[in-house]
């Protein structure tokens, strides 16, 4: 009895909780199968926390983790094929609003100009915006007939709100049709002017042009605001629409490392030697 007792008791202390981490690694398989990568990543690592010296256990749990590594991407590559398909048929009923102005010759990505706002109305004192194919929004600041050389603009509601740019780039024309400049701002480097004007279209809006030669004053008409505003969600919208490709494509490499990992795996498992026990002689 005492021997017996013995024996069981260093069984228990060489199985270093062996049968309690496998209970959790079966727990973790069947969250995996009803889709739960979540819990079921909490439970494979609460294995190599709680009991780390489960080695054949822990081994397992391996090869567990890269099943739901490669369950969760696929899951993520239909959610973000679904979103994409939704987002495809938002984007194309928007830029039916817009004209994509692109020389082939000279222009590896074209711009988006909206069609509320021709090209022949352009050439007045006004601020309007263009969005590139890859969702960069440019503001274009356009003053006519007055010489101050600006490089900069603050915007102002009539309630007194107002939002100032950086310095930016600015070139100016001479021309039979007259005096021109123009002031030229990226979305992401224009103080988020654009989005001031956006968040602020129900109000009247001056701008404030700043030279080195004088500054100019006006108010920006309903129609450039709006224009402005619409561009802005085309921007948005490029934008979701190129974060949910990378993701896709991101996803798709990952589903595909895991699943030539499982494959791998199971091609080198080796098939057990069946062993001939010698025969007793007579």
């Amino acid at each position: 009895m005492i021997c017996m007792t013995f024996f069981c008791s260093c069984n228990d202390k060489r199985d270093h909780g062996e049968r309690e981490a496998a209970d959790l690694l079966a727990q973790a398989r069947s969250m995996i199968d009803s889709e739960n990568f979540v819990v079921a990543r909490q439970l494979i690592d609460s294995i190599r926390s709680a009991y780390p010296r489960a080695f054949d256990v822990r081994k397992e749990a391996i090869e567990v983790l890269d099943i739901l590594e490669m369950k969760e991407a696929m899951k993520d590559m239909a959610v973000n094929d679904s979103a994409s398909i939704a987002l495809s048929l938002k984007l194309d009923e928007m830029k039916k609003g817009f004209l994509l102005e692109k020389d082939p010759r000279y222009q590896t990505v074209g711009f988006y100009k909206d069609k509320q706002q021709p090209a022949s109305a352009l050439h007045r004192t006004c601020l309007y915006a263009e969005v590139d194919e890859t969702g960069q929004m440019f503001l274009i600041s356009v003053i006519t007939g007055k010489k101050i050389k600006h490089d900069r603009i603050s915007v102002e509601t009539s309630s007194g709100e107002s939002m100032e740019s950086p310095l930016c780039f600015s070139f100016v024309t001479d021309n039979s049709a007259g005096y021109e400049e123009q002031a030229t701002f990226k979305r992401s480097t224009d103080n988020d002017i654009a989005a001031f004007i956006e968040n602020n279209a129900d109000k009247a809006i001056f701008i404030q042009c700043r030279g080195s030669e004088g500054n100019h004053r006006y108010q920006l008409s309903k129609a450039d605001i709006q224009s402005i505003a619409r561009c802005c969600q085309l921007e948005r919208t490029i934008q979701e629409a190129e974060l949910l490709k990378r993701s896709s494509d991101s996803l798709k490499i990952k589903a595909k490392f895991f699943t030539k990992k499982r494959d791998k795996d199971r091609q080198e498992v080796k098939p057990a030697v069946e062993k001939t026990l010698p025969q007793e002689r007579p």
